[in-house]
């Protein structure tokens, strides 16, 4: 392990640590701290008189500590850990707690919830998109989860997140009508500040168009949006999108 942290590997680390049970690997965690918290601490391109990482420090020694960190943690620490890059939580979480994701998922959810704009705090909670595509948890339809993908994850647009994660589009992406927004993240935000493409007016539309949703159902779930208790903001917004799809209906084609 401490190897595969002087030279940036972290593959290497979570080979050695996923083979053991979470309370086997604790202990280990004193010999790691010190070196995973230096090189966390240090500047991209540092290097290190003393020989804690070989090298220009780069994103694989951050990858690196960052799982020698997660690796060592017991269950409830590293459900608390803020440190960590997609790659790491992405790839190799479900490595070292393969029968604990959803717990990470209520966990970044949560994390989401409390402070949508914590660029740093919020980084990686996007893996667990991944890990429902890759049938590894369900689609979790959390509400922090829910906002979190219409506002964290859609990178650059959600149309193109959608295609690329299509276990998302009848089960995450429809809870929105069941979930209110909280403040830093809803459907009427993300779309009045022009995040990749609107809700209203390009994504749901042309789900529709496509066949992945009905019409009937989705202003169906309109409906439904205005029996949540949430704001008059976001009300407007389900509004204006029932109005929306109501009027390409009564379109000819």
């Amino acid at each position: 392990m401490l190897a595969g942290l002087r030279h940036g590997q972290p593959e290497q680390i979570t080979e050695a640590l996923e083979g053991y049970a979470s309370e086997e690997r604790t202990p280990l965690r004193r010999f790691v701290r010190p070196q995973a918290n230096a090189m966390l601490a240090a500047q991209s391109g540092a290097r290190d008189p003393e020989g804690r990482w070989v090298g220009a420090l780069g994103n694989e020694h951050w990858y690196a500590a960052q799982v020698a960190l997660l690796g060592t943690a017991s269950r409830s620490h590293a459900l608390r850990q803020r440190t960590m890059d997609g790659p790491v939580a992405r790839d190799l979480l479900p490595r070292l707690f393969p029968d604990d994701l959803p717990l990470f998922v209520t966990a970044f959810s949560e994390r989401f919830l409390t402070d949508p704009k914590a660029w740093d705090g919020n980084r990686g909670i996007e893996a667990m998109f991944d890990w429902a595509q890759r049938g590894l948890i369900a689609p979790p339809v959390h509400q922090g989860a829910v906002l979190a993908l219409i506002c964290w994850a859609p990178r650059p647009s959600l149309w193109g997140y959608l295609h690329s994660h299509p276990v998302l589009i009848r089960t995450t992406l429809p809870a929105l009508f069941d979930v209110p927004g909280v403040r830093g993240a809803s459907a009427a935000q993300r779309d009045e500040g022009g995040l990749g493409g609107r809700l209203d007016r390009y994504v749901i539309p042309r789900l529709i168009r496509e066949g992945a949703w009905t019409r009937a159902e989705t202003l169906e779930w309109c409906t439904r949006a205005l029996n949540v208790p949430r704001s008059e903001y976001e009300y407007r917004w389900f509004r204006g999108l029932h109005d929306r799809i109501a009027v390409e209906r009564r379109r000819p084609n």
